[in-house]
């Protein structure tokens, strides 16, 4: 049976609840796979807004696991991603989060398909999404983790930003769609998305 702490160190994590998340990793440290802690530290340096010690985590576990284990391989690669994408660094960020894409495509992992396919959208490199809703990625990010359910206050963790700013995309969303509720929101963008 899987150890169940990788996940719910990353659940503390998207909660915010980095100390009881730290306290997790530490006991999780001396049994679990070099490479999953290494990706987990990541993933909690990078909530604490330190990315250059996230990136240098993420780097080093997909070393132990690049060729070795497709699955967290593909883990590192959308973290990895993720952080490089909310540092500026888009191609690159594009380049990590299409491997990720394609490795999880593969394993049949559909759910992770589609963050992967999310987070690329929002890296603004793939165009026609954001033209067709005409939104700008980070609206396009912000409105699809909206659909899926999400709070302000969790949006805000999972991409980086103040509350205020989620609120601010949001309203601007609104008005570029001609809606004014979460629900008249995820009915449109599943609307829209599907219409390719």
């Amino acid at each position: 049976m899987p150890d169940p702490r990788p996940g719910w160190i990353e659940a503390l994590v998207a909660d915010g609840r980095l100390e009881e998340a730290e306290r997790t990793l530490m006991a999780f440290g001396g049994s679990g796979p070099q490479a999953a802690r290494l990706r987990l530290e990541g993933l909690l340096l990078a909530a604490r807004n330190v990315p250059t010690e996230a990136e240098q985590s993420f780097v080093r576990a997909l070393t132990l696991v690049e060729g070795v284990c497709p699955l967290e391989e593909a883990r590192v690669l959308l973290d990895l991603g993720r952080l490089l994408r909310r540092t500026g660094r888009r191609r690159a960020a594009a380049d990590r989060l299409g491997a990720a894409r394609a490795i999880f495509h593969r394993l049949g992992a559909r759910p992770l398909v589609d963050r992967c396919a999310q987070e690329l959208a929002a890296c603004g490199l793939e165009q026609p999404a954001t033209v067709r809703l005409g939104l700008t990625p980070q609206e396009l990010s912000t409105a699809t983790l909206v659909a899926g359910g999400l709070t302000n206050r969790q949006i805000a963790r999972e991409l980086l930003i103040s509350v205020k700013t989620v609120e601010y995309h949001l309203g601007k969303i609104y008005a570029k769609l001609g809606i004014g509720s979460r629900v008249a929101l995820a009915a449109k963008l599943g609307d829209l998305t599907t219409v390719r």
